[in-house]
């Protein structure tokens, strides 16, 4: 799910380019300074804690703020793994388009052709269209069954997930309507022409290459793997002012999110992804290139386009690929320069879908911003 609402703006593309040279000694304490500064707040604007990770030719920066747990008051593991919601997508697009390069699919097939009768007019749904969330398709997490996340604890099959979103109202074809059906269709395509689990194929393709150690795809496991902060969420109608009103919600069922948003990693391991797809190890550059290629978001200016499994942060020096993600108990932001060189991944422990949370968020993009561009993040005006 992605995060955040606004006007679309036309971007430069100077870190897109990898145009952005190492920074001094004092430039880069200055702008470790100012990452700081957002991620307190984040805090402040309603965020139990944070932690933001950064790789590059430098070497690794971490840092956080906040609390792992509003109970106990433990500071945020360095290492905390955590669930990294829709970053999933861009993992599962992957493993797509290394199918597609090996020619045993086609971004232009129709998702009937290897799974027919799962949606209406999957005859007329492309593989690329559910990549770009261009399919028309509805999001079956946007269904009553999954409004309250204390009552994710049920066992659903990606089947039983299309069935759901069936039920609901449609958007246009050949718009962006942001769908997780896409991608549990897209997860079982993966199982269809490989005849194995995704779980298995993310493993053989993504995880390993990528050496990504701490990485994995949980298919009914309540709990999270080694050290992670304690998730939170807001439930409906509660008041974020009043104390007590977060609650926890670390373990629960992730079947309901599989290969749209269920991957549990850490930091680290997200900033080698990145590194590995961006750094042509993943994918070939041409499809590479056309995960690039986005088409328009309700997201703008602040995340204008959403290509082949990736995201656009458009940020004051310019726009950058990468993806953001929101699932109960946390919200992550993961972005890179076009190399996979300058790396940088945000990790909070709740999941907030009440107006406040947008300074909170903005703040988050305020962080990103800090790094890649060295400056505070400012909304483009028309």
């Amino acid at each position: 799910m992605s995060l955040l609402t606004g006007r679309r703006v036309a971007a430069t593309v100077l870190i897109a380019a990898g145009l952005l040279s190492p920074l001094p000694a004092n430039a880069q304490a200055k702008e470790h300074a100012g990452v700081r500064q957002a991620l307190d707040a984040m805090v402040a604007a309603g965020a139990p804690g944070v932690l933001a990770r950064i790789d590059d030719d430098r070497g690794t920066w971490i840092a956080t703020s906040g609390v792992a747990d509003l109970e106990t008051r433990a500071p945020v593991p360095r290492e905390a793994r955590f669930r990294i919601a829709s970053l999933t997508k861009s993992m599962v697009a992957a493993v797509v388009l290394q199918l597609v390069r090996e020619g045993r699919v086609s971004l232009e097939e129709r998702i009937a052709t290897r799974l027919p009768g799962l949606v209406e007019g999957g005859d007329r749904i492309t593989v690329r269209q559910l990549l770009n969330h261009t399919g028309g398709l509805a999001d079956y997490a946007q269904a009553p069954e999954f409004a309250d996340p204390a009552r994710l604890t049920r066992t659903y099959t990606p089947r039983q997930l299309v069935a759901e979103a069936e039920r609901l109202p449609r958007p246009e074809r050949g718009r962006f309507s942001y769908s997780n059906t896409g991608y549990i269709l897209l997860g079982l395509l993966v199982e269809k022409v490989t005849g194995h689990d995704l779980g298995a194929e993310l493993k053989r393709r993504i995880f390993r290459p990528a050496r990504m150690t701490r990485t994995y795809l949980p298919l009914t496991r309540p709990d999270i793997r080694g050290p992670h902060a304690t998730g939170y969420y807001l439930p409906k109608g509660a008041d974020p002012d009043v104390p007590g009103s977060l609650k926890p919600i670390t373990r629960l069922n992730p079947s309901f999110a599989w290969a749209a948003y269920g991957v549990v990693s850490d930091a680290r391991d997200v900033n080698r992804f990145y590194q590995a797809l961006f750094g042509g190890r993943l994918v070939t550059r041409d499809l590479l290139s056309q995960m690039r290629t986005g088409v328009g978001t309700p997201q703008a200016p602040v995340f204008p386009r959403y290509g082949l499994g990736l995201e656009s942060a458009g940020l004051t020096c310019g726009e950058l690929w990468g993806a953001t993600g929101a699932i109960p108990g946390y919200q992550t932001f993961a972005f890179a320069d076009a190399a996979g060189r300058r790396r940088m991944t945000l990790s909070v422990n709740v999941h907030r879908s009440d107006p406040k949370v947008v300074p909170m968020l903005l703040a988050g993009v305020d962080a990103l911003n800090r790094y890649f561009c060295g400056e505070p993040y400012k909304p483009p005006t028309k």
